[in-house]
């Protein structure tokens, strides 16, 4: 079983590295996105594609409710899913793996893309297209798959997606996996201020039904 399959099991686990990595990454995107990335709906998730209690599968989310360290403890029958940056986070570690053994040029396309050198440019639908160099590009579309009658980017408190598409242009492709997970339920003000605040976000796409936002 993997580290998280681990934790998932036994409730509290010593992380290796990229365990450890992913988490205060987690931690941080909870925070930047007033807590709507939040890694504790696995078991809503699961109950919603298994008929399971939803209820209380509901009252089990909560990140707050998560001790982080050297040693992570869940609380009491919680689970943690990773899929919101995931992608992102494997991109990463394939383009600073090439780095590192001298590649220049690459572009990685894990579900999520992250380029080494470029320029490359990358299609994105009825969005437009964009164009990457040393940077890296997520998308993120709540409608694409439903989970027990609901679109699948779950919010932890049950907020319906504001937006039918988000994509984000980052330094990093985990961080930009991350909040175009979380974007899919924020407001364009706060949007706009993550953008603001945050030096490694280059780029917001958020798309409605009136049409495409660019920030």
């Amino acid at each position: 079983p993997s580290e998280l399959q681990q934790l998932n099991r036994s409730g509290t686990h010593r992380p290796g590295d990229w365990l450890a990595r992913a988490l205060a990454l987690s931690d941080r995107l909870h925070r930047l996105t007033n807590g709507a990335f939040d890694p504790t709906v696995q078991p809503l998730w699961r109950a919603l594609a298994e008929g399971g209690d939803i209820a209380r599968a509901q009252d089990l989310v909560g990140w707050e409710r998560i001790t982080l360290g050297p040693t992570v403890r869940l609380a009491q029958g919680q689970a943690l899913t990773l899929n919101g940056m995931a992608q992102g986070f494997a991109a990463d570690l394939v383009r600073d793996w090439l780095a590192s053994r001298g590649f220049t040029r690459a572009l990685i396309d894990m579900g999520e893309t992250a380029a080494l050198g470029g320029p490359y440019r990358l299609g994105l639908g009825d969005i437009g297209d964009a164009t990457l160099s040393d940077t890296a590009l997520a998308f993120s579309q709540p409608g694409a798959l439903m989970v027990g009658g609901r679109p699948h980017i779950l919010h932890p408190r049950g907020q319906a997606a504001l937006w039918s598409s988000v994509a984000v242009e980052a330094g990093s492709a985990a961080l930009a996996d991350g909040l175009s997970t979380a974007l899919v339920f924020l407001s364009r003000d706060h949007a706009t201020a993550l953008k603001a605040a945050e030096p490694d976000l280059r780029r917001i796409w958020l798309t409605d039904a009136s049409g495409t936002i660019s920030l």
